[in-house]
């Protein structure tokens, strides 16, 4: 049985709440009592979270490329009665060679993973500050160690991290804190790699010994250590959650 926590009255805003990370926690946190928001683009995917948490959980439609993406923010605010912690888990992770990588990827993959972290935590500002609250983005190993392949996503996620230092030094009254995660088992990181794009990256990998780290670590656990950033009362710089060696093997 994994830890307890107790978030009865808290009121939690989960941004790429459909799958995934933030889906888990969402789930995770609506057991623990808190009232969840899950956005996202997928509307029947957020229904069936929604449906799976009870315990008031909403559903709240938001792209966070959009111009519009704080109009979500506000809308999760309204129908919860305020945003004690935001979670920032949307992201995309695409596989290709940085030679071939057009303009319009970089801008997309910068678009999902860095401008719209950006732009929901401005929405969402004025509520956290209101109680004291805390936002949370999910960042990655990629940070410390990428492969051939996954240079847009790294370049994001480093870019990330200077995003929460610099909100950090902008807002000391509000808590920011980096989720650095590794391998995971259950997400879509990779459901858009393709076969062909993925059997040539694992030649690459394999050939110069970069293959990743060989054990996966199961999604309710990582979801378990990101819920207890959101209960601590302390304050949480940064956090890292990676598998283990006894953990699940990854698959080739």
């Amino acid at each position: 049985m994994g830890v307890q926590y107790d978030l009865k009255d808290r009121r939690v805003l989960v941004i790429g709440g459909s799958s995934g990370v933030g889906r888990e926690v969402g789930l995770a946190a609506s057991r623990a009592g808190a009232r969840v928001a899950f956005a996202a683009r997928r509307r029947e995917l957020l229904d069936g979270a929604v449906a799976e948490a009870g315990n008031g959980a909403l559903a709240v439609e938001c792209d966070v490329t959009a111009p519009d993406c704080a109009r979500a923010v506000d809308q999760a605010a309204s129908a919860l009665g305020g945003i004690d912690a935001l979670l920032y888990a949307t992201g995309m992770s695409p596989l290709v060679m940085l030679e071939r990588a057009s303009a319009e990827a970089w801008r997309r993959v910068l678009d999902v993973n860095l401008v719209g972290a950006s732009q929901v935590t401005a929405a969402a500002l004025p509520h956290l500050r209101k109680c004291e609250g805390r936002a949370v983005y999910v960042s990655s190993y990629s940070v410390r160690q990428s492969l051939p392949g996954l240079g847009l996503y790294r370049v994001s996620k480093v870019a990330l991290d200077a995003l929460i230092e610099c909100w950090r030094m902008e807002h000391p009254d509000v808590d920011f804190t980096r989720a650095v995660v590794g391998n995971t088992s259950g997400t879509e990181f990779a459901n858009a790699w393709g076969a062909d794009a993925m059997a040539s990256a694992m030649e690459v990998w394999v050939s110069r010994n970069l293959f990743p780290a060989a054990t996966m670590m199961k999604l309710s656990v990582l979801a378990e250590a990101i819920l207890s950033v959101i209960a601590v009362r302390g304050y949480v710089d940064d956090i890292a959650i990676m598998p283990r060696l006894r953990d699940p093997k990854a698959s080739a």
